[in-house]
């Protein structure tokens, strides 16, 4: 006698849309469109939570200036409004003569990727990105295995004096 397998509660499937990405999505966030909001919510939340922010003048491969733990960050920021095969991909390089290129420790001391459907923020240290042109984020829910999920909302490492210290 074979037994029934168990039925999960429903839920959308990670390869699926949720309303608020349908709706990013049918809004049709532009590349830049989609740095801009970027930037301007890691201006909102880091000022909200008390960093003092500077922009840098020229041109940088980083974002802002975050000054926490006694230490000025070099900060890129990165956004994604969209899933792919149930994934956010969000690109982490630059470009430099017209090619794409990781950052390097030289370059940036963090990077901020923010999910813009679910208003959601990873601060994650040089170390994560280096090398790597692409970084990909599981959406929250998600059962299978979040590699980035201890730099979810890790706003506290800006403030340790060696940017790595979990607490």
């Amino acid at each position: 006698m074979r037994k029934g397998r168990l039925v999960p509660r429903r839920r959308n499937p990670a390869s699926e849309e949720s309303p608020a990405q349908e709706a990013a999505r049918q809004r049709g966030f532009s590349y830049l469109k989609k740095g801009e909001i970027g930037e301007l919510a890691f201006l909102h939340r880091a000022a909200s939570l008390g960093f003092a922010l500077s922009l840098p003048y020229g041109a940088h491969c980083y974002d802002f200036v975050v000054e926490g733990g006694g230490n000025l960050w070099r900060v890129q920021v990165k956004s994604v409004a969209s899933m792919a095969g149930g994934l956010y991909h969000v690109g982490i390089r630059h470009c430099t003569e017209h090619k794409a290129k990781a950052y390097t420790e030289s370059e940036i001391d963090f990077a901020a990727v923010y999910i813009i459907p679910e208003e959601t923020w990873y601060i994650l240290p040089v170390r994560e990105v280096v090398g790597r042109t692409a970084l990909k984020f599981r959406p929250k829910g998600f059962r299978r295995l979040d590699i980035y999920a201890h730099y979810r909302e890790a706003w506290h490492l800006l403030r340790q004096p060696d940017g790595l210290t979990f607490g």
